[in-house]
């Protein structure tokens, strides 16, 4: 067997593969066979006619491409054993040059290269999450706001009242091909407020003495540093009809009133118990930013290259993800794409940069396992198990446990293990804490040896679910 190989860049490998005449002949006449098994032909048994009769009732293109289903598969194994290429992904057959002798061309994906340039020098300086004084007293009073009292009212709207609006609003120099239309929304709760920004900054002088009834008109022009590109500096007209009034009487703080909040003792229970919740909860979001900017800083500083098929795969995995949410909210993606007046194609190009950048990161958290020599034990798996079961209680669906306890649910559980081990080792680097050690410089394994972990799309859900 006679092979060409030609390596293409992005991790493909191509094999043009010269086929011997007697080898395609052989496989041209088992293929008339199987197909003469099929067929009636006058004067012979099932399977029993000669080859030039076969081709005369099928055609040699037929009896080709029949052949070709077998020999293709069996001379792409032969080749890849040959030139020892171990692929990532099926290759794909590219092109069929019908001359002797024949020529078959594949690309071959192979695994991805990752190289973690120097990550171990990565130093990022934690800082401790801390809840000042004002952001207390701020958490405090929007609890104390959403126990108001609202109320009907049969007067004019003042300040603090809560009214009940239609609102619509329109460009009134629209740009060539666009619509005028901004908003036009019904019954809506809108606070009058200095601080109340909808549809725009200062609306609360026009809320001020409105009644179930009136209707009231004004324009506005959005400043040059407006968040919608589209409108900075454009002028438009909104007109509001008031629906109904209602007062809002907001209680000061006591004891009754914080012991109607749920379990707390008393107003000082209470600012305790919050407290201690902003601070948790600043606590966790330090951390998650914390990470997030190692994470950065890590996928900055390696150098990653993969076969075109893994940003296909990954692109694919986050399509059908929306799917599946708009099936929650009973959309079909259909729909959803001639709502947005996309195409499918569309969608998958606006996919690729988050699809790209999961890519990355489960590469290098691959990677990451690989050099640290990061493995994850049965008792590891068996508590990840119990971790999400346990909250069940009893009432745990026995085929959920079975599920997390078939090979391939454990094989999910290792993924979400390994990634915290590889997420909490570039941590303490990051911090100082680890040791220096000789990194080997090693490739990516295949999708059968990597340590449990099936892909790189595995290890970027997995990292997802951490964030989460």
């Amino acid at each position: 067997m006679k092979i060409e190989r030609q390596d293409l860049g992005n991790r493909q490998v191509e094999l043009q593969i010269e086929v011997a005449s007697d080898q395609l002949q052989t496989a041209m006449h088992a293929a008339a066979r199987r197909l003469s098994r099929g067929t009636k032909i006058p004067g012979f048994r099932p399977g029993k006619a000669p080859y030039e009769v076969i081709v005369g009732k099928f055609g040699e293109n037929v009896i080709f491409e029949e052949a070709l289903d077998s020999l293709g598969q069996e001379i792409y194994r032969d080749a890849l054993e040959e030139t020892k290429i171990e692929p990532y992904a099926p290759g794909s057959l590219e092109e069929i040059i019908r001359e002797d002798p024949l020529k078959l061309r594949y690309t071959v994906p192979i695994a991805p290269e990752v190289d973690l340039g120097e990550y171990r020098d990565i130093r990022i300086t934690f800082e401790d999450a801390e809840v000042t004084d004002q952001a207390f007293e701020d958490a405090l009073e929007e609890i104390r706001q959403r126990q108001a009292l609202i109320e009907p009212v049969d007067r004019s709207a003042e300040e603090t009242d809560l009214v009940m609006i239609d609102l619509s609003g329109e460009l009134l120099d629209p740009e060539d091909e666009e619509d005028a239309k901004l908003l036009d929304m019904k019954d809506i709760p809108v606070l009058v407020d200095p601080e109340t920004d909808v549809p725009t900054p200062g609306v609360m002088e026009h809320l001020l003495g409105l009644a179930a009834g009136d209707e009231k008109s004004y324009e506005y022009t959005f400043a040059d540093d407006h968040p919608s590109e589209d409108l900075r500096n454009h002028a438009a007209r909104f007109h509001i009809k008031c629906l109904e009034v209602k007062s809002r009487f907001v209680p000061e703080w006591s004891d009754e009133l914080a012991q109607n909040l749920g379990e707390m003792e008393s107003l000082l229970d209470l600012r305790v118990k919050l407290r201690e919740s902003l601070q948790k909860h600043a606590e966790m979001e330090a951390e998650t930013q914390y990470r997030e900017e190692i994470m950065q800083k890590l996928v900055e500083g390696a150098s990653v290259e993969y076969p075109p098929i893994v940003l296909q795969e990954e692109t694919e995995h986050l399509l059908q993800d929306l799917r599946m949410r708009l099936g929650n909210q009973n959309l079909a993606l259909e729909d959803y794409l001639k709502i947005e007046g996309k195409t499918e194609e569309d969608l998958r190009k606006e996919m690729e940069p988050e699809a790209i950048e999961r890519i990355k990161r489960g590469l290098v958290l691959g990677k990451i396992v690989d050099v640290e020599e990061l493995k994850v034990e049965d008792e590891e798996i068996d508590a990840g198990i119990k971790r999400l079961t346990e909250p069940l209680g009893a009432e745990v669906d026995k085929r959920l446990l079975e599920a997390f306890e078939s090979p391939a649910g454990r094989q999910r559980i290792a993924v979400d293990v390994l990634t915290d081990k590889a997420l909490q080792c570039i941590i303490a680097i990051a911090r100082g804490e680890s040791e220096e050690q000789d990194v080997p410089t090693i490739e990516v394994n295949s999708k059968e040896e990597n340590n449990g972990i099936d892909s790189a799309t595995e290890v970027s859900d997995a990292d997802d679910m951490e964030k989460e």
